[in-house]
């Protein structure tokens, strides 16, 4: 269930804005990115740092959905582009697609533009349960409360809902309510109840949020803080990282060592463009690096 739930490591315990400059830094990377090996390189610093969050369940859902749709780029990709010198099979003429040729350049670049994906998905699953959604939404307040506010129910709705309706669900269960057997339309009938809880639940709820903004007073005069988010020591160590890996990404890819090229033939990797890789991947590992230390090590974790 797409839901934030807070956990005891150090990601849980920054800054949200910490978390938002790495997945930003991460989407920049891999849309600048074409090289496989920087691609990958990204894909395992995001992984890594997924499972260090305590996250692996989560991010396996979002894998296998992944990996659907990697297998679908790769089926279109190299029966479509015929391009590329390095043939691997020859078939027969079909209607509209002509002549099937599958070259292995089609094949390596559909299996990059996959792994582009999988880094993004990867990024965005990170988003969804690394961050607290209020605090993120709370940075940008100070431009327009009434659109966070908008923004902020949107965003509870999904889960609230699948919550509910769960819940819903297995009352009826409890009342002998089948929900699961017999026609299409005893199914349909039966989850008609379902749908009404539902939607009175939701007005319900609704009521309740705006009897509980007007008794606090919302929009009545100046915004009040609760609590304040503080940039702590552990914040900007990974904010110096990120700035390092920023630099030394544009670095690479201003010498074009983070590019590639699949047609007409794949180019062969060199010695600099690996190392780069490898360095930019290290420097993006260095948050699940700096949350194993502070698991392991009490007086890291007093200090920063």
């Amino acid at each position: 269930m797409l839901m934030y739930r807070e956990k005891n490591n150090l990601f849980y315990k920054l800054h949200p804005l910490t978390n938002l400059l790495y997945i930003s830094l991460i989407l920049f990377f891999s849309f600048i990115f074409s090289s496989p090996i920087y691609l990958l390189g990204l894909f395992i610093s995001v992984g890594l740092v997924i499972i260090s969050s305590e996250n692996l369940s989560e991010w396996r859902g979002y894998l296998k959905f992944s990996l659907i749709l990697i297998a679908i780029i790769i089926v279109v990709n190299v029966i479509i582009v015929k391009a590329g010198s390095t043939v691997l099979y020859r078939g027969p003429r079909l209607p509209v697609l002509g002549r099937i040729r599958i070259t292995m350049e089609a094949l390596i670049y559909a299996v990059g533009m996959g792994i582009r994906l999988l880094v993004v998905i990867s990024i965005f699953c990170f988003y969804t349960y690394g961050i607290h959604p209020d605090k993120l939404l709370k940075l940008f307040s100070r431009w327009g409360n009434k659109s966070v506010l908008v923004i902020t129910l949107s965003t509870r709705l999904f889960p609230l809902m699948i919550s509910d309706y769960k819940r819903i669900s297995e009352v009826q269960r409890c009342r002998g309510v089948k929900l699961n057997t017999g026609s299409l339309w005893n199914k349909a009938k039966n989850m008609i109840p379902i749908y009404n809880v539902l939607l009175l639940s939701s007005l319900e709820r609704s009521f309740q949020i705006a009897e509980s903004m007007y008794a606090r007073g919302y929009g009545s005069g100046k915004r009040s803080i609760y609590k304040r988010e503080l940039f702590r020591p552990r914040d900007f160590l990974i904010i110096i990282s990120l700035f390092l890996a920023f630099v030394v990404g544009v670095f690479v890819f201003l010498r074009g060592w983070s590019s590639y090229i699949y047609y007409p033939k794949l180019q062969s990797f060199s010695l600099k463009e690996t190392m780069g890789a490898f360095v930019v991947s290290f420097i993006l590992t260095f948050p699940a690096l700096l949350n194993w230390g502070w698991q392991r090590c009490k007086i890291l974790k007093l200090k920063i």
